[in-house]
């Protein structure tokens, strides 16, 4: 049987957000029936072995189009002649659609815009600003006709690229789903990695995700501080890398936390779910967001969670989340009252109920990727 081919773009260097929700369909999609392919703007694939060893081809495109229009045209165009069923576009804010108008020219059967976020994530606020009020310009001229799919990860991420023109009914809100086994609570990893990191009797608040603007560890580690003054044990770990790392590390020192801030750097798929079992709190002070797939896993493991408000209302799954304002003393009251202890619970089967497993959101996309849908 002849499989369907996938092209999934863009994806970039490291295994972070777009790449690695491409990266987990890869692993667990049907292999017999679907072939994904990559295109990437990077120079190289940290994880480009692991992707070819199971014959999956990677494009390297050298440019972008508002560095060279015809060079990239050019390019995609070669790539989109290779016999390609589906293109997977994932994005998260309007530049154009030249990708999809090319795509259409080349007779693409189906294509699809996936929306995975509900702003600009750039750190400078000239070039953040210069870039909404462009995505808003474009957005009144996206049509129904740019593509034959509609996806986004949470209503918010939906309502922020498509707008009114695409109407409700068309657009398919596709949850970012977890292995939920994988994330379980598990008390022996649980002692095993607290002591392995001399955690024993430390309050430990968490938090995993790039170190960007749209993170807001800023405020994070100005909470960690205050809260620090009051709980002598409590102790910042930190899972991630990115171009704000050196600039927070430096934060850390400036306030004399270095001895209570453990930055782990960016961990593989299997370290983290035994890294979340060691946290007591996980905390997601966001300035914006889709719907954060470390907020799925941190629940699944069964820990209270804090998270922005207003931003992400589909991301309380479990009653161990809650949503707080962007102010400094609400979070540390609320970080304070749970270092007064709670029951942590696994909540695995919560989670796969509300349609968060990955088993039941790749079975969704096999019937999108091959027309059924």
């Amino acid at each position: 049987m002849k499989k369907i081919k996938v092209l999934q773009l863009p994806i970039v260097a490291r295994r972070d957000g777009i790449t690695h929700y491409a990266m987990r369909n890869w692993e667990f999609i049907d292999k017999t029936r679907f072939q994904f392919d990559f295109v990437t703007f990077s120079k190289s694939l940290d994880f480009e072995d692991e992707l070819t060893k199971d014959g999956c081809k990677i494009h390297y495109v050298s440019c972008y189009a508002e560095e060279n229009e015809e060079q990239f045209i050019s390019e995609l165009k070669t790539i989109l002649s290779m016999g390609y069923d589906v293109i997977h576009l994932h994005t998260s804010y309007w530049k154009s659609f030249l990708v999809e108008e090319i795509a259409i020219e080349a007779g693409i059967p189906i294509i699809i815009v996936h929306s995975h976020n509900s702003m600009v994530c750039l750190s400078d606020p000239d070039l953040r600003q210069k870039a909404i009020e462009r995505h808003e310009q474009q957005k009144t001229l996206f049509m129904p006709h740019h593509a034959t799919h509609f996806l986004a990860c949470s209503q918010p991420a939906a309502n922020w690229l498509y707008g009114p023109q695409i109407p409700k009914e068309k657009i398919h809100i596709l949850k970012n789903a977890i292995d939920t086994d994988e994330f379980a609570f598990n008390p022996k990893i649980r002692k095993e990695y607290r002591e392995k990191f001399s955690l024993e009797d430390s309050f430990v608040i968490g938090h995993v995700g790039r170190f960007a603007y749209q993170k807001n560890h800023e405020m994070l580690i100005e909470i960690f501080e205050k809260v620090s003054m009051e709980l002598p044990k409590a102790k910042l770990m930190l899972i991630g890398d990115g171009v704000r790392f050196d600039f927070i590390k430096e934060k850390v020192s400036s306030l004399g936390l270095e001895d209570r801030v453990l930055f782990l750097g960016r961990q593989s798929d299997t370290e983290v779910p035994k890294l979340m079992q060691a946290m007591d709190v996980f905390c997601n002070p966001s300035r914006f967001g889709g719907l954060d797939l470390t907020l799925v896993e941190a629940q699944t493991s069964g820990l209270k969670c804090l998270v922005t408000a207003d931003i992400m209302p589909e991301s309380k799954i479990t009653e161990n989340l809650q949503f707080l304002p962007l102010d400094v003393n609400a979070w540390c009251e609320a970080i304070i009252e749970l270092s007064k202890g709670y029951t942590r619970t696994d909540c695995k089967d919560i989670v796969a109920s509300a349609g968060y497993s990955l088993e039941n959101q790749i079975h969704e996309l096999e019937k999108i990727y091959s027309g059924q849908e």
